[in-house]
């Protein structure tokens, strides 16, 4: 786990060192930065060593007689298994590091090596002397987007960094804001990628790499999980459930045994929900080691947050090395800014991960997570939701007349009416919304509301698929929406600020395409909570944490905004950013909310980007 910086096209060590600088919470092991006349390039990289601590894996990195250079984020989970192949066509390796074997799988297989890659990784690799018609460069990344990699173009110069603050620090990005990017944020909290909240600066998309081939720029893409899966769906369709459980029990015993690949201990956040509780199991059962696990709570005890409980029975049933984590009422002002200080670019979520992150980095290099989970085995409520047949499919007057219902008195029914009779499209607009289409038009500027519907609507467009059924179909919208957009990038950058690598070990990508291809009536199960997958784990659960309702990790934010941080959210709705995104009335009315303690969600995730807009000195 590194931070990777560079420029293509053209040389700049300062720049690039500023980059590095800008990125050094990611790799405070090592630096390294090297310039090449004939290929044209500097490459710079910032060190978290994890596989092969020595001075040897030391990057940039060359081979080939310093024929190819690379600067590489991530690790590679097969990389013996890989290394062992190259040793039988005649390679030798210099390293026990997973970077050289990405070289040496370069010089036998060209760019079609990444399909080989098993783990989480970015990366920047530079041929100086290519073979005829093959790439002089290529920028690629991993097939879920667990590791992040941001670039511009001035004119044939290709900038790249892992985070958008080593971007800006090259000075080759403007600093103007993304008006889509803005709104993608005003709907749900998050930025859509490609997008980048600013105008210039934009990410590569996970299963895809970028190549220059005889001064030509092409982006590629090497994966994708419907497309990849359309043997196996077709294969499995007929499955029983007793064979799916131990062909499921079987895939996550292996993705455990390549996930735990390492030379320095890995830990694990433990909630004490299936998900994170079935991830300690598998590791602690793969490794025959005790796990260290990181749990989070709060100073009182408030049930409706605090899972230190669940957390403990899953720590003394699976026999692990526990760490709890209490936030207290004093700390919060200093975790807020900390996180915003940290985000790199604004997200209603992530500050979860920062506060847990900030206590395990102190302890491990690297943590497991139970990410993915949900998105894989239909863990969500709305799972059920989507999969309701639409009603008056034809009468879009209807959506508008029970829309105007909702307004007057929003409830439950009027809810389900509204999903009842959208679209597959329309449904998962409606998710995770910081303001319904109702609130929005109450909130932001008339120029904000241009076609928003429309806009929203059509992101969900795109991640819509044919020949699967509908919990397929929302596992992929969900796997390529929320949790790109929002949990894999809020988990890398708030992990990465403590110097600490964050592995999902349900995302091994094997792994993905089979829970993604079992039949949907394993998964959503009215009695049950992601039913095939609780079976495959029963060794490692409880049975109080199996039968647990599904209970997402919160903070208790409103507490915190009309308490210790009610001053730094009456600052931000006074900031000339706040006056020009929002109606007078509407900022008045959140004024009130919150000095009568009754702050709604929506002034989060309108404090976290008002205060970072501040902290970056960016304005509209």
């Amino acid at each position: 786990m590194c931070a990777i910086s560079g420029v293509y096209g053209g040389i700049s060590q300062e720049s690039v060192r500023r980059m590095l600088d800008a990125q050094v919470h990611r790799g405070p092991d090592d630096c390294g930065v090297i310039s090449h006349q004939n290929g044209s390039f500097t490459f710079g990289h910032r060190r978290l060593s994890i596989i092969d601590t020595s001075s040897a894996g030391h990057q940039p990195m060359s081979y080939a007689e310093g024929r190819l250079w690379i600067t590489f984020n991530g690790e590679i989970y097969n990389y013996k298994e890989l290394r062992s192949e190259l040793n039988g066509y005649g390679y030798n390796f210099l390293t026990d590091a997973d970077t050289e074997v990405i070289l040496a799988a370069y010089c036998e297989w060209g760019v079609e090596c990444i399909k080989r890659l098993r783990g989480m990784f970015a990366f920047a690799l530079c041929d100086t002397n290519p073979p005829k018609n093959s790439p002089s460069f290529i920028m690629a990344r991993d097939r879920l987007g667990i590791k992040p990699l941001i670039y511009c173009q001035n004119n044939k110069e290709i900038w790249f960094a892992s985070e958008l603050r080593g971007l800006r620090a090259s000075n080759q990005v403007s600093s103007e804001i993304n008006s889509d990017a803005l709104l993608d944020y005003l709907y749900v909290g998050a930025i859509n990628q490609p997008r980048t909240i600013l105008n210039n600066a934009v990410t590569l998309m996970p299963g895809h790499w970028l190549e220059i081939r005889n001064g030509v720029q092409r982006v590629f893409k090497y994966w994708d999980l419907h497309n990849e899966t359309s043997f196996s769906r077709h294969n499995l369709i007929n499955i029983s459930k007793d064979d799916a459980i131990q062909v499921l029990r079987a895939q996550l015993k292996e993705s455990a045994r390549f996930s735990l690949i390492a030379d320095v201990e890995i830990g694990a956040f433990l909630s004490g929900g299936i998900d994170s509780t079935a991830v300690v199991g598998l590791m602690g059962s793969a490794s025959g080691k005790k796990i260290k696990t990181f749990a989070v709570g709060f100073e009182g005890g408030d049930e409706a947050f605090d899972e230190l409980g669940y957390a403990r029975l899953a720590s003394s049933y699976l026999d692990t090395d526990h760490e709890e984590i209490i936030v207290s009422t004093g700390d919060v002002e200093n975790i807020f800014l900390g996180a915003i200080k940290d985000i790199d670019q604004p997200s209603i979520d992530g500050t979860n991960t920062w506060i847990v992150s900030r206590s395990a980095g102190k302890v491990v290099k690297v943590a497991m997570t139970g990410m993915g989970g949900d998105e894989l085995f239909a863990g969500y409520e709305h799972f059920k939701w989507l999969s309701y047949p639409q009603i008056f499919s034809r009468l879009e007057p209807t959506l508008l007349a029970i829309e105007s219902l909702h307004k007057l008195r929003p409830n439950f029914l009027t809810e389900k009416l509204l999903f009842g009779i959208s679209s597959r499209a329309q449904r998962f607009s409606m998710l995770r919304r910081v303001l319904q289409n109702f609130e929005m038009t109450d909130a932001v500027r008339p120029e904000w509301l241009l076609q928003f519907r429309e806009r929203i609507v059509s992101n969900y467009k795109n991640f819509l698929v044919e020949e699967c059924d509908d919990v397929q179909g929302s596992s992929y919208a969900e796997i390529n929406g929320y949790l790109l957009n929002t949990l894999l990038r809020d988990g890398d950058v708030m992990s990465m600020a403590h110097g600490l690598e964050v592995r999902p070990l349900l995302l091994d990508h094997p792994l993905v395409e089979l829970a993604y291809s079992l039949p949907s009536k394993y998964k959503l199960n009215n009695l049950t909570p992601k039913d095939i997958f609780a079976e495959a784990v029963k060794e490692y659960l409880p049975k109080q944490i199996r039968s647990r309702v599904k209970k997402g990790f919160e903070l208790p934010f409103m507490k915190w905004m009309s308490g210790p941080l009610r001053l730094q959210f009456e600052y931000a709705l006074n900031t000339k950013n706040a006056k020009e995104i929002f109606l007078p009335a509407y900022l008045e009315k959140l004024r009130g909310q919150l000095l009568n303690g009754r702050p709604p969600r929506a002034l989060w995730a309108w404090g976290i980007l008002l205060h970072w807009m501040e902290a970056q000195e960016l304005n509209l």
